[in-house]
């Protein structure tokens, strides 16, 4: 009776302790991080504190584009590869989840065995060979008392979300990087059709020169110029379509093909679109919930923390029920018979009591770790403010250039036609029309470089501020 009375007690106790259970170690308390909420480098008539768009790709009203973009989401490499590791965070997470319920296996056994003749004469038994078979079910219940298992299943949980977050970072590269692909190919398009345009002018420029060189009326000096204009011209172009070759190509590969499978596609030249004159970018305090970069070391400071209570708990003693039931038989026919059954219900207690000081060394490592992962966090989050406000600043830079150079290509072009009139009118030599249409030649490239620049910085700035992602995310 005493027995019973004892267990009972020792097992209402085991009971309580595991409704009240408690989980050891840290709770995680994030913290947001104190900075100004308006932007530094925005101006009024370039930026608007309206919510970042989620689509900013359509905003160039490129169907071409809107479609890359959509294969990019679901067919680029790296994307697959978060994917992957986000059904591998959730594998784990279902690993750890499993702590809290039994562990049962099965076994089943036959042998037959003999003992020794003098062993057997000596007990006066017989050293007949007997057969033995049997068949068992085990069970082991782990009560997480001290949170050990709760903790590992909070690490996990903050891991799968940084997982997440990490897909969302590459969905978010990926997008930005199509389309700083494709406006870089479509820049250099029309670059390389400007050069070829100028080509063929000062083509027809030194044909004519060389008419009045051959009727004296022009120096040999402005027909060498005309033809060493005509041929430096030439050889730009080479370069610039292995830039646009290597454009197409890398953008071919950001959509998961081959790398001259879009070279017909992007054959036709198109124009590039006009920067939007505002652009909504929020506030800088949302940069905390949009950016995935934000989200991975925030996460990953989270699980550390965790980690603290995972190892804490290993100083804590463990408590297990255990129990089997089964049958055994000399006679395999007489397994399942009345009398075969066997069973056994018990507790056990585990509880290291001397390691040296290994788990306090494992407690205070993990702690480290996170002392490292919070100032990791902080670094990143200093790091998003400065690339937003480095990309906001640098796209505004971007259109004032755009717009003195488009200015200032309307004045070369001016310049060229008063050339032309004065050297017609021989007033001029020639010289000063191909220093003007030589001027006027760096200014249009300049101006495309610039169109290409301040919708590639436009893509980054959108990247910066975390959009792009959720759209792929609310159309799965």
């Amino acid at each position: 009776m005493i027995f019973y009375r004892k267990h009972g007690l020792f097992g209402f106790m085991v009971a309580c302790l595991w409704l009240t259970g408690c989980s050891v170690g840290p709770d995680y308390k994030p913290e947001s991080p104190k900075f100004q909420d308006s932007w530094i480098s925005g101006r009024p008539e370039q930026v608007t504190e309206e919510a970042v768009r989620v689509d900013w790709w359509r905003i160039f009203d490129d169907p071409l584009l809107n479609s890359y973009i959509e294969r990019a989401a679901s067919e680029n490499k790296d994307v697959k590869v978060a994917m992957a590791n986000v059904s591998k965070a959730r594998a784990l997470r279902r690993a750890e989840s499993a702590g809290f319920l039994p562990q049962i296996s099965a076994s089943a056994q036959g042998n037959r065995s003999d003992s020794s003749d003098r062993l057997s004469l000596s007990t006066g038994g017989s050293a007949k060979p007997r057969n033995v078979f049997g068949i068992a079910g085990d069970a082991s219940w782990e009560l997480d008392l001290f949170g050990g298992t709760r903790r590992a299943v909070e690490a996990a949980d903050a891991r799968l979300e940084g997982a997440q977050a990490s897909y969302q970072a590459a969905m978010l590269a990926t997008l930005a990087e199509v389309a700083r692909s494709y406006y870089t190919a479509r820049g250099l398009q029309k670059r390389v059709a400007i050069t070829e345009n100028n080509a063929e002018l000062l083509n027809q420029t030194f044909t004519l020169i060389e008419a009045r060189h051959n009727a004296g009326e022009a120096s040999e000096f402005d027909l060498s110029r005309a033809r060493g204009e005509y041929d430096l011209t030439l050889a730009r172009i080479p370069n610039l379509r292995a830039e646009l070759d290597a454009s197409v190509f890398a953008l071919s590969v950001l959509l998961g093909l081959p790398p001259e499978a879009l070279q017909e596609e992007m054959q036709d030249v198109k124009p590039l679109p006009a920067p939007p004159d505002l652009v909504p970018v929020g506030l800088r305090s949302d940069i905390l919930r949009r950016r995935p970069d934000v989200k991975i070391a925030e996460r990953e400071l989270a699980a550390s923390v965790a980690d603290i209570g995972v190892q804490t708990a290993e100083l804590f003693p463990k408590f297990f029920i255990t129990g089997d039931a089964g049958s055994q038989a000399r006679v395999f026919g007489d397994l399942f018979s009345a009398g075969s059954g066997v069973w056994s219900f018990g507790s056990l207690v585990q509880w290291p009591l001397f390691q040296g000081g290994a788990i306090r060394g494992q407690i205070e490592a993990r702690k480290a770790e996170s002392a490292a992962a919070l100032a990791s966090y902080e670094k990143t989050v200093l790091g998003a403010l400065s690339d937003a406000e480095t990309a906001l600043t640098r796209y505004g830079r971007e259109l004032e250039t755009r717009k003195r150079l488009s200015k200032g290509v309307q004045s070369r072009r001016k310049s060229v036609e008063l050339a032309k009139a004065l050297y017609e009118a021989g007033e001029e030599d020639y010289l000063s029309v191909l220093d003007a249409e030589r001027e006027l030649t760096a200014s249009e490239d300049d101006l495309v470089v610039s169109e290409t620049s301040s919708i590639t910085k436009l893509v980054t700035l959108y990247a910066a501020l975390g959009g792009g992602w959720e759209f792929h995310e609310a159309t799965d």
